[in-house]
């Protein structure tokens, strides 16, 4: 069997505090690997502290270099940077920043973001969203104001935006709809359901989004058996040892289906359309 090619739709890495994008790639093309999309992590991740626009500014100026990192060691690299909703309570809680402030500054990072990818530094924003875990209303709605705003800008733009959402199934995906469809947002392959089960990927892509599923091995050995190839892989790696939270290598998840086909689990045809095919649609990647 040649070996497969493999993408992550989802992950990141930290120059800083884990492997960085060069060593991740590397890695990661020699199990297959031939795409990803790299999504900024927050800057105190990197050690920068996050009061302010410049600060992130930063963060995403050190991200783009560990995109072009990875590009450099032979992947395939589309390069997103966004606000993630963890922000939004980190800066209230942790900073006593203001909540308007908060608001204003993570409009200010989707506006600085879309103007990086109008001029093809970046390829998208991500990620936006809501808080997958409990927190007070006013979070909740700036988090919620932050994402329709990138959504406006990510179609302004023609951009790629990945969502990181509650994950209640089905509904995340009908709720965020009705929030799109207010802002006259049809929907879109560009628009990514990230981190999704697999009821929210089906009704995804049933609506017309895209959405990726975590390459944690059993649920993908589950999912390539009972799901039709309509969805991308991610790994989520935050390529920081000392934090909780990692899904899966990129490396591993490569292995895994690898070892999927060997079983007679899934076809290479199928594996192919999740890797290369979906990914060529969504990001407008030219196939290896």
């Amino acid at each position: 069997m040649a070996k497969l090619l493999i993408a992550d739709a989802h992950g990141h890495t930290n120059p800083v505090k884990g492997l960085g994008a060069a060593r991740v790639a590397e890695k990661f093309k020699a199990a297959g690997g031939w795409f990803m999309a790299l999504v900024a992590l927050s800057p105190t991740s990197y050690s920068i502290e996050p009061m302010g626009l410049e600060a992130y500014k930063e963060m995403i100026e050190l991200h783009i270099r560990e995109c072009s990192a990875a590009e450099e060691a032979g992947l395939k690299v589309a390069c997103l940077a966004g606000f993630h909703p963890a922000e939004v309570d980190k800066l209230i809680d942790r900073y006593k920043m203001d909540p308007m402030k908060v608001l204003e500054l993570g409009y200010g990072v989707v506006e600085y973001v879309a103007g990086l990818c109008r001029e093809g530094v970046l390829d998208g924003i991500g990620e936006v969203g809501r808080q997958h875990y409990k927190t007070s209303p006013e979070k909740a709605l700036i988090s919620q104001l932050i994402m329709e705003h990138a959504l406006q800008a990510a179609k302004d733009n023609g951009c790629v935006v990945h969502l990181h959402l509650e994950n209640a199934g089905p509904a995340s995906v009908q709720l965020t709809r009705v929030a799109a469809e207010r802002l006259g947002l049809k929907p879109s392959p560009k628009i990514v359901f990230h981190h999704s089960k697999p009821s929210m990927a089906l009704e995804a892509v049933r609506l017309g989004y895209s959405a990726t599923l975590p390459g944690i091995p059993r649920l993908l050995e589950h999912v390539v058996r009972e799901l039709e190839p309509i969805y991308m892989v991610e790994s989520d790696f935050i390529d920081d040892p000392a934090r909780p939270g990692v899904v899966v290598y990129p490396w591993e998840m490569a292995l895994t289906l690898e070892r999927a086909v060997k079983r007679g689990l899934v076809s290479e045809e199928y594996v192919y359309k999740v890797n290369v095919d979906n990914v060529v649609r969504v990001y407008g990647v030219e196939p290896p």
